[in-house]
């Protein structure tokens, strides 16, 4: 039913480019700008954490301090196209589900390569200053399209701190704010493996603290990690 009402919609709305970049036939981004994104899955990457590493094998930060989930399934390498969606997504005067679901469906092109293991998605929260002041969780967006393609149920945990923007900070202060942060709900018991979801995985730090969460509820539980973009270690 879902792929017939998408090819309906398809047909009454043709695709368009969100950012006016030419011509568009599968996605509301330009042909173009698509065949310049770079999938995680056909560079070497750590097969943890899925930075780019020179030949594939785990990272040394993965190897000196193993994060709390498993395993991290990037769509795209993170480029000046999906930075602008992305922020033309989170923070416009009002949420563009227009450019949500255009992420999601990149993001779930990649999805039949994964091999994900999933049997219930975890939407990274927001703290509830910062969902009134957005009006809209783009994590839980992403797992909600992606629970619906793949038939899984949609946890929500909470954030109890509103800790400041990620990108403001280094690395060890953005560990540092995120230090028991967030409380997964009590169902992840039910699941053995569990996949958070998030836009943008950069230092991990964000994916790390809501693991443990997790396993503070369920010890036990495999944690993926799915995200749209994985930012590159120049």
């Amino acid at each position: 039913m879902l792929q017939w009402l998408n090819r309906l919609e398809r047909t009454l709305f043709p695709p368009r480019c969100a950012l006016n970049a030419g011509p568009a036939s599968r996605f509301d981004l330009a042909d173009a700008l698509v065949a310049q994104l770079r999938p995680v899955l056909d560079t070497p990457h750590c097969p943890r954490c899925a930075t780019n590493t020179p030949d594939g094998h785990l990272c040394a930060a993965c190897l000196n301090t193993p994060p709390a989930f498993d395993q991290v399934l990037a769509a795209w390498w993170l480029d000046d196209t999906l930075k602008t969606l992305l922020h033309r997504m989170k923070y416009g005067r009002r949420p563009d589900f227009r450019l949500t679901r255009l992420l999601s469906e990149l993001m779930a092109e990649q999805l039949p390569r994964w091999q994900p293991r999933a049997q219930a998605l975890l939407p990274v929260p927001l703290h509830h200053n910062r969902l009134r002041e957005r009006g809209f969780n783009p994590s839980d967006w992403l797992a909600r399209d992606l629970g619906r393609r793949l038939d899984l149920p949609v946890l929500r945990g909470e954030r109890l701190r509103d800790t400041p923007h990620q990108a403001q900070l280094s690395g060890r202060a953005r560990r540092r704010s995120l230090n028991g942060a967030f409380t997964a709900p009590a169902a992840v018991a039910e699941f053995d493996t569990l996949a958070i979801v998030d836009d943008v995985l950069t230092t991990g730090h964000t994916a790390h603290a809501l693991a443990q969460a997790v396993r503070t509820v369920h010890p036990d539980a495999e944690v993926e990690v799915w995200v749209l973009a994985r930012t590159p270690v120049l």
